[in-house]
């Protein structure tokens, strides 16, 4: 007999995430649902910058470090997510590459959701959509004025 998904089925990180963090526990549970889970041994790259932008990845367990690399001689780590962080959202958003790489400087356990399946659960739903988008514009402007207090400090 199938077992009823229960409220406490979505993950308390993911109830509180910039992205999900305005839907309600109907919708947190549609897009769970789209999800699968992926883990990844420490040193392990879930993606490389430039590559095509396919998944977003919520943090579940470990610690996963977003890396650019200006030059082909040079990388810099610009954040680490760990649990309940969000990671690879160029998956939504046009041209749909990753602007960095996602390293796994732990042993990870993340939750993986095809962009063009929340894409499409987000025009099937649009009030959905407009909270999703408004959390994923919010973490990005946050990012945004991170990468300025980091340059701020590199000019000082």
């Amino acid at each position: 007999m199938a077992r009823e998904k229960k409220e406490t089925d979505v993950p308390e990180h993911l109830k509180q995430n910039p992205i999900l963090q305005h839907l309600d526990i109907a919708e947190l549970k549609k897009v769970v649902e789209l999800s699968e889970r992926k883990t990844y041994k420490a040193g392990d790259f879930v993606f490389k910058q430039n590559e095509a932008a396919t998944k977003l990845y919520f943090v579940d367990k470990g610690r996963v470090g977003i890396i650019m690399q200006p030059t082909s001689t040079r990388q810099v780590t610009v954040s680490t997510e760990s649990r309940g962080g969000v990671f690879g959202w160029s998956a939504l958003l046009h041209p749909r590459v990753y602007t960095a790489a996602a390293k796994c400087f732990e042993d990870c356990e993340l939750l993986a959701l095809e962009g063009t399946k929340l894409r499409e659960l987000c025009y099937r739903e649009p009030r959905l959509g407009v909270k999703v988008m408004e959390g994923l514009a919010s973490l990005i402007a946050a990012r945004l004025d991170s990468t300025r207090l980091q340059l701020m400090d590199m000019w000082e």
